[in-house]
């Protein structure tokens, strides 16, 4: 029997959408990698405030968005912030070719590609019960879609090394840039199955649109769960793998290992991402019996083996340090698409459209909102406690819920959320 992705892949219009999102995913990477190295380079600790600002415009956008998104055919709306942020991811270039690049820049830069992706995440993943078309495929496309995201973080880093040795790290930008490009054609290509706007008629008052998200998640119990056990793990989560394994490459700490710098940047996020697609690929056709335990089985992995890594770097010799602690990152990568992919399912098939585009929208405001406030305590661990100790803490916390769901909540999602 033929992988799901395989199945999906050959509907042209499934192909030509995933082949889009792939570049602009790795493009993405190589952006984040090389913002979050310039950051550094300007600001040092402080580095951690580009975030801040990146999550604060994501958490005001994916608020206010459900004021007017709905109005809006996805397609449209997807294609026109990938152009919007082609233009945008170039500002930095600008700067630095004339009057000088200023961490101000960089802020202001991160703030408007997180207000562009906070318009495009949540379009796409109200698309998928139409990009499927049949309930049965629903989770596949889940699967293949994070697959995207999570194959950019086991590509991108793996070509930053060496394309750092020849394309100046500021030019990551202009890479990024052609991949929104790509992106926006590989989305024109899908056609109008995702052209159709999610409400088209709607009398509700622009208050009732703004909390919709919050009141679709109210009537439900166990949406409020999983949203809250997802908010947590994402600030400890963004702590951990978004700025914890760059500072902990830009540090001492790792100053005796084979690789440092870059390299080692590189070596680690790669690790992490090539769990992350394995998970895919078994997680795309899995059906699990008791599917909160599954979700929060994937919490505990994740964490466990953040939490590994500043262990092995501690107590190995340096030759052995650094092979044990890509495992600990290959090994941590698989636990994310356990309960990410789950998750979305479980909202898509229960939910019926314009409910589910408010209430992604407010998981986007969520998962803004932990990683702004992760972003603002960082500059205070990192420099009060170190890279390695803060890499500790945030993946125990990720473990304790992990832990805590697959022990208490173990028959989440065995009866179908119904939310009109």
């Amino acid at each position: 029997m033929a992988h799901p992705f395989l199945n999906l892949l050959s509907d042209r219009k499934i192909g030509a959408l995933w082949t889009g999102l792939a570049f602009s995913g790795i493009g993405n990477e190589l952006n984040r990698i090389a913002m979050v190295w310039l950051a550094i380079q300007i600001a040092g600790a402080n580095a951690s405030w580009v975030a801040t600002a990146q999550f604060a415009i994501a958490l005001i956008v994916s608020l206010g968005a459900s004021a007017f998104a709905d109005r809006i055919a996805p397609r449209s709306l997807m294609i026109a912030t990938d152009l919007l942020a082609a233009l945008v991811v170039l500002v930095p270039l600008v700067f630095a070719s004339t009057i000088g690049l200023s961490l101000e820049v960089l802020i202001g830069t991160s703030m408007a590609l997180a207000a562009l992706g906070a318009l495009f995440q949540p379009a796409l993943l109200s698309s998928v019960p139409l990009i499927a078309q049949t309930r049965e495929r629903i989770q596949s496309v889940n699967a293949l879609l994070d697959a995207t995201a999570r194959l950019s973080r086991l590509l991108g880093p793996f070509l930053a090394g060496p394309l750092s040795a020849f394309v100046p790290m500021l030019h990551f930008l202009t890479i990024n840039a052609a991949s929104f490009l790509v992106s926006a054609c590989g989305i024109a290509l899908v056609g109008k199955s995702i052209g159709t706007p999610a409400r088209t008629k709607d009398t509700a008052s622009i208050g009732e649109r703004l909390a919709r998200g919050f009141m679709v998640a109210q009537k439900e119990p166990e949406v409020r769960i999983v949203l809250a056990a997802n908010t947590i793990v994402l600030a400890a989560w963004f702590i951990a793998v978004g700025l914890g394994l760059p500072f902990l490459a830009a540090s001492t700490e790792v100053a005796s290992l084979p690789l440092t710098g870059i390299g080692a940047l590189a070596a680690l996020a790669g690790a992490y991402g090539a769990g992350d697609f394995t998970a895919n690929l078994l997680v795309a056709g899995a059906r699990p019996k008791r599917v909160g335990r599954f979700m929060f089985t994937g919490y505990l992995i994740l964490g466990t083996g953040l939490a590994l890594i500043p262990i092995l770097l501690w107590i190995l010799p340096p030759f052995l340090a650094l092979p044990a602690m890509l495992l600990a990152c290959f090994a941590a990568g698989l636990g994310g698409p356990m309960f990410f992919i789950p998750m979305m399912t479980l909202f898509q098939t229960g939910l019926n459209r314009p409910d589910l585009s408010s209430l992604i929208r407010f998981r986007a405001a969520l998962s803004a909102a932990a990683m702004m406030l992760g972003s603002a305590v960082s500059p205070f661990l990192f420099g009060g406690l170190g890279a390695a100790p803060t890499i500790l803490a945030s993946g125990t916390l990720i473990a304790l819920v992990g832990a805590w769901g697959s022990s208490f909540r173990p028959d989440l999602g065995a009866t179908q959320v119904k939310v009109a």
